[in-house]
């Protein structure tokens, strides 16, 4: 925890860790008292097992705010950290005061891999680490926005959560939401903002022009602002 006031959770996006919203922590520090966590499998964080999804992703926050002894929070969630906020939220409606969701991925498609080819290609009697390598650069060439090929000790973890889809949740959530997005992001599409906008019946979204899916991680100080008047 760092800084005091009202507690504020940031949640990190897949890939990333609380030194990917280090900048955001420093400035909600001055005003909240912040809660972040490296989730398992990130930054300083131990592996989870093969079979966590949402579900238990999102239950080690709650049990991180339990034994804070904290009874209500408002969330901030980036990308992957955004789906967890929406189940938290649904799920236990007490534990969330306000919701921020900022380029927050709730629903995907997962590109099959159990094609002929695919299965081929995990039968080859190569090494783990130059299939690793191979898989990577075939995802750089074919599907280059994708996460998999990044962390292959998260890949059942990965595939799981892309089966995960949120989307009729989203008409139970009944907390005060600010959606923040990307205009340029291309991992979640602007599409989904303005279904969070539709779906979510008290929520306001804010669009920052010629952005991506970095909007948190490279501009804070946008972001910053924008929870900042939501929240007071």
């Amino acid at each position: 925890m760092r800084g005091n006031g009202r507690p504020l959770v940031l949640v990190h996006g897949w890939g990333g860790s609380t030194r990917s919203l280090k900048s955001l922590i420093k400035q909600f520090s001055k005003n909240y008292q912040v809660i972040a966590l490296d989730l398992p499998g990130f930054g300083k964080s131990d592996l989870p097992n093969k079979d966590w999804g949402i579900t238990e992703y999102s239950e080690i926050i709650r049990e991180l705010v339990k034994r804070l002894g904290i009874e209500k929070v408002n969330y901030f969630g980036h990308s992957f950290g955004g789906s967890l906020g929406i189940f938290l939220a649904t799920k236990y409606p007490k534990l969330i005061n306000h919701l921020v969701l900022c380029d927050s991925s709730y629903k995907r498609t997962l590109k099959r891999t159990n094609t002929p080819i695919g299965i081929i290609f995990n039968n080859l009697p190569l090494p783990k680490k130059v299939k690793q390598i191979i898989k990577k650069i075939i995802y750089r060439i074919f599907f280059p926005n994708s996460d998999l090929p990044n962390f292959p000790d998260l890949e059942p973890n990965y595939k799981k959560i892309m089966t995960q889809d949120l989307t009729s949740e989203l008409e139970k959530i009944k907390q005060p939401t600010m959606i923040l997005w990307g205009e340029e992001d291309m991992q979640t599409p602007i599409a989904l903002a303005q279904e969070l906008k539709e779906k979510i019946s008290n929520s306001k979204l804010k669009i920052f022009p010629n952005i991506g899916h970095n909007l948190p991680l490279k501009y804070s100080q946008l972001v910053f602002d924008e929870v900042n008047k939501f929240l007071c």
